[in-house]
C-alpha cells in the first residue's frame, strides 16, 4: 500500500512524522522546542471543544456522516470519561456544542452560493504530498489532507471549511496571517489554480462567507511557507537547534 492509500486513514496521516504539515510547520514557528517534542513523538496538542466541533461539522457537512453525540454537562467528571468511553468511535459534545454544529450544519445546507460553489463532483478528504527542495539542495517532504477537492467543467479547485467565533469581517482580516501558508501549500501540493475557503460563524445566524485566495495571498502564503522549511532545514538539517538557549536581545 502506497502513501497516499495509507494517509487516507486518519489516524496513520496524523502519526506520521516523516511529512511536514501546514500545522507542523506553525507549530515550528510558534516554539521549536514544542516542534522538536512533538517529532519525536512526546508531545501532541490537546483536543478542545473548539476542535472537536469543527471535526464533527466537518464530518456531518462533507462526508455526510454523523460522528458525534450531544452530552448533558461538563467536559468533566467521571460520568463524563464513562460516556465518552462507552462511545469511542464518536465526538462527545455539550449540548451547547452540539446545537452550534446542527446550526452551522442546516445554515450551509441552505445557502444556494453554498451549493453553486460545491458543485455535484467533489470529493472529501483527500490526501496529497509533495517535495520541496531548498536552495542547499536538502527534499523537505511535505503533506496535506484537502478539505474538498472540487471538480468542475474549467478544471478542479479546493475549498476549505473554517468555523469562526469571530464575525467574518474579523476573520477576513486575521486569514491573511494564519492561513495564507496552507492556501498556498495545497495548492502546490494539490496542483490547483483555485482555493477557496468557506467559513462559517459559529454562532446564530451562522452567518458564511465564501472567499478566494487572491494572488496577493497565495504570495504571502508561499513567503511564509518558504520562511518556515529554510527555519526547519536551519534547525534540523543543519542541526543549529539548541533545546536549552535563551533569547538574547534589547527591548
Amino acid at each position: 500500500m502506497d502513501i497516499l492509500e495509507r494517509f487516507n486513514d486518519d489516524e496513520v496521516y496524523y502519526a506520521d512524522r516523516d511529512y511536514l504539515s501546514n500545522s507542523s510547520l506553525k507549530l515550528l514557528k510558534e516554539s521549536p522546542t514544542k516542534f522538536k517534542l512533538w517529532l519525536d513523538n512526546k508531545w501532541s496538542q490537546a483536543n478542545t471543544s473548539a476542535f472537536d466541533v469543527g471535526r464533527a461539522l466537518h464530518a456531518r457537512f462533507l462526508e455526510d456522516k454523523v460522528t458525534y453525540l450531544d452530552w448533558n454537562g461538563a467536559r468533566r467528571g467521571n460520568e463524563y470519561k464513562e460516556y465518552c468511553a462507552s462511545n469511542p468511535d464518536k465526538i462527545v459534545l455539550t449540548k451547547t456544542d452540539y446545537h452550534i454544529v446542527e446550526g452551522m450544519y442546516d445554515k450551509l445546507s441552505k445557502v444556494s452560493m453554498v451549493e453553486e460553489l460545491m458543485g455535484f463532483d467533489w470529493t472529501p478528504e483527500v490526501p496529497g504530498i509533495i517535495n520541496w527542495t531548498t536552495e542547499q539542495g536538502n527534499e523537505v517532504k511535505l503533506k496535506g489532507k484537502a478539505d474538498a477537492l472540487v471538480r468542475s467543467a474549467d478544471g478542479k479547485f479546493l475549498v476549505d471549511l473554517k468555523t469562526t467565533r469571530d464575525p467574518l469581517h474579523k476573520w477576513k482580516r486575521n486569514a491573511f496571517f494564519n492561513y495564507a501558508q496552507q492556501a498556498y501549500l495545497y495548492s502546490e501540493i494539490f496542483d490547483v489554480q483555485e482555493f477557496y475557503f468557506l467559513v462559517v460563524e459559529k454562532s446564530f445566524p451562522y452567518e458564511v462567507g465564501i472567499y478566494k485566495a487572491s494572488d496577493h495571498f497565495l504570495g504571502r502564503g508561499e513567503q511564509e511557507l518558504t520562511e518556515s522549511i529554510n527555519l526547519y532545514e536551519r534547525l534540523f538539517i543543519n542541526g543549529e537547534y539548541k533545546p536549552y538557549s535563551a533569547d538574547i536581545d534589547e527591548i
